[in-house]
């Protein structure tokens, strides 16, 4: 394949065009031509745009890169898109992999909160497999993250045992499996060594021969002459090396008796001798996985600059501490988070220590809003990645009903973060109860169809609704876009006003498919962090667009504003309605107002991506009873497609 590129466009997250827009109110957008990308005849043209792509979402997950350091990621690009091709046009899963996920730091006093994983790793996990279904979203056959545990490569330099990396390894696997993702996998230092090892790998036999891997591995793939001053990717082996010392200052901080000025410079030394042996068998460890994953894209945790690696984040925090085997996380009230040391937590009165199965596991904002129905034994609140809450009866599913839900409570919760997803509360859904209970949280509206829709596939019978009663996908919108009145406005000129409601409730009449026919929710907290450096919140807040239909009555609504002020908590919000044409129904177009049509759909396009991120969006498959409280502001929806026939029906209220 011989590939002429323009270095450096494609890295980027989005295309030239977009990434060169200057955005101000004053000054609209004007595109500039796109570096050219010649491909010499036998290059198959839609898989190389699809391994561009490909690079990009992994790209979005990248880890920031410091001020200070080089940056060679155009080398990396050339390297990585030429494996990513190769993948895609043989139609192929595209094979990812990852050192890391050793063991949990050994200051559980001070850094972390014990010795197996987490809510921080609960965390790292879904946010790393939503990169392979980002990856799905765009090609089909997705991708598949090998997560490569380095844990005795290292532990013995650490004081830490075997048989704690193996309960951590086992614990790690566990968390994947029961939640369901399916784009992980998992390796262990025996599969890179050949020993001769029984059939079954448990406890006792994995421990028994920790001794046996460290030290094949060194054999096979270490160097004796290697030097960390002079290795190759010298600045990347810098990088890793101040990471290291940074680290191990607070892991074995309580490990080793420092008492006076002396102690103090011999731990000193004694960490730059640590780090320098962990690079030392780090440089083995990464000959090993050359060989074995020479195939793989291989991804990093540590900063580089990314010639040799991709540095990506695997927590979704902006904060410095960035794997979650070295940091405690925290759950803001809103759907974000950040990390850091537990003592910090510990001491922050803001924060309150949350359990999962009898362990610490994490940190969660103080709110009265989390707490109700202790007369009947209360209420577990789960945080949802990316955003949302589970609520769940603390004394299992039906030891509440729908009357014992807080009406009040749950509807300011879903003003700050939204979905509020309660399950276990209704065994077997009523429209009758679920009208009553909607009342507590609002004024009902009515529709033309009345107060309550049953939303499921109706064929061609939408009703006047378009494609919402329909098997097929809809576009990311919020509802009552189309809901408007006639006014006048300054002008004296007669106009539609959208006039949509604050909240929507639904229920789950039915289970829906657990693989399809999704409810995703889109935060506007999330979104704004994804947009593309060169779209500025302040300037969308000056503007406006439009939105045109053929049906609903052939509505034409302008002036609607992109950013919209939240009622109640004060934030910008995004008010938006995804231009959509992939529909048998009647399609939607959407324009910004005031600037050319290459810029209009340049800001749509970007609007568009950060919608579907797997970082803001959440995929919601619904049980039977599910009862879902949604804010209609703060948040956009939409719905995947699925098979017309399926057994999906769901209830829908709107209120304010």
């Amino acid at each position: 394949m011989s590939v002429t590129v323009a270095l450096g466009s494609l890295p980027a997250e989005a295309t030239a065009t977009e990434a060169n827009f200057k955005l101000t109110s004053a000054a609209p957008p004007r595109p500039v031509p796109v570096p050219s990308v010649s491909l010499t005849v036998g290059v198959d043209a839609a898989a190389f745009e699809t391994a561009s792509k490909i690079l990009q979402v992994i790209n979005r997950y990248g880890l920031k890169r410091s001020a200070d350091t080089t940056a060679k990621s155009d080398e990396g690009a050339l390297k990585y898109l030429a494996l990513i091709y190769s993948h895609v046009k043989a139609g192929n899963v595209v094979p990812m992999c990852l050192p890391g996920f050793p063991f949990k730091s050994p200051n559980s006093r001070d850094k972390v909160l014990g010795k197996l994983p987490d809510r921080a790793e609960e965390l790292s996990l879904a946010h790393l497999n939503g990169l392979c279904l980002s990856i799905k979203d765009i090609y089909p056959p997705g991708a598949q993250l090998t997560i490569i545990s380095d844990g005795l490569v290292y532990n013995d330099l650490l004081g830490v045992s075997d048989i704690d990396v193996w309960r951590y390894g086992q614990t790690l696997r566990a968390i994947a499996t029961a939640k369901g993702h399916k784009h992980i996998s998992f390796s262990r230092l025996q599969d890179l060594v050949a020993i001769a090892l029984p059939e079954q790998l448990d406890e006792m036999t994995y421990v028994a021969n920790a001794s046996n891997f460290r030290r094949a591995l060194l054999n096979t793939f270490g160097r004796a002459d290697w030097n960390w001053e002079t290795a190759s990717q010298k600045e990347d082996v810098s990088l890793t090396y101040k990471g290291y010392i940074k680290a191990l200052g607070i892991d074995l901080q309580n490990v080793y008796d420092i008492k006076d000025d002396a102690s103090k410079v011999k731990f000193r030394q004694g960490i730059e001798y640590t780090a320098q042996q962990m690079l030392a068998r780090g440089d083995a460890f990464a000959n090993a996985i050359g060989q074995k994953y020479s195939e793989f894209v291989r991804l990093s945790i540590h900063a580089s600059t990314g010639a040799a690696k991709l540095s990506i984040n695997l927590l979704p925090t902006e904060s410095s501490y960035t794997t979650p085997w070295h940091c405690a996380v925290a759950y803001k009230l809103d759907g974000t988070t950040t990390t850091g040391r537990r003592i910090d937590f510990d001491n922050d009165d803001q924060y309150e220590l949350v359990y999962e199965n009898d362990r610490p596991s994490y940190y969660r904002e103080k709110s009265p809003l989390l707490s109700w129905g202790t007369e009947k034994g209360g209420v577990v609140f789960e945080p949802i990645y990316p955003t949302g809450w589970f609520v769940r009866p603390a004394k299992g599913p039906w030891s509440m009903s729908l009357d014992d839900i807080d009406a009040e409570k749950v509807r300011a919760l879903c003003e700050v973060n939204s979905p509020v997803i309660l399950r276990g509360f209704v065994k077997k859904p009523s429209k009758e109860e679920f009208s009553k209970k909607s009342e507590q949280f609002g004024k009902p509206l009515k529709w033309n169809f009345g107060i309550l829709l049953e939303v499921k596939d109706q064929g061609s019978d939408t009703r006047g609704l378009n494609n919402v009663l329909s098997s097929e996908a809809m576009p990311f919108h919020y509802d009552g876009i189309f809901r408007t009145v006639r006014q006048k406005n300054e002008n004296g000129e007669e106009v539609r006003v959208s006039t949509p409601p604050r909240f929507q409730i639904f229920i789950g009449a039915t289970s829906s498919p657990k693989d399809t026919g999704y409810t995703l929710f889109s935060s506007s907290t999330h979104i704004f962090k994804l947009l593309p450096e060169w779209l500025k919140l302040e300037d969308m807040a000056a503007m406006n667009w439009t939105v045109s239909t053929d049906a609903f009555r052939n509505i034409v609504i302008r002036d609607l504003p992109l950013i919209k002020t939240h009622p109640t908590t004060g934030k910008p919000c995004l008010r938006y309605h995804e231009p959509w044409a992939k529909t048998e129904f009647l399609p939607t177009d959407v324009s910004i107002d005031g600037l050319e049509a290459a810029d209009s759909e340049a800001i749509c396009r970007a609007i568009t991506t950060a919608l579907y991120d797997r970082r803001a969006t959440y995929f919601h498959s619904w049980d039977k009873g599910d009862v879902v409280v949604n804010d209609n502001t703060l948040m956009l929806h939409t719905r995947s497609e699925f098979k017309s026939g399926m057994d999906r029906e769901l209830w829908r209220i709107h209120f304010d």
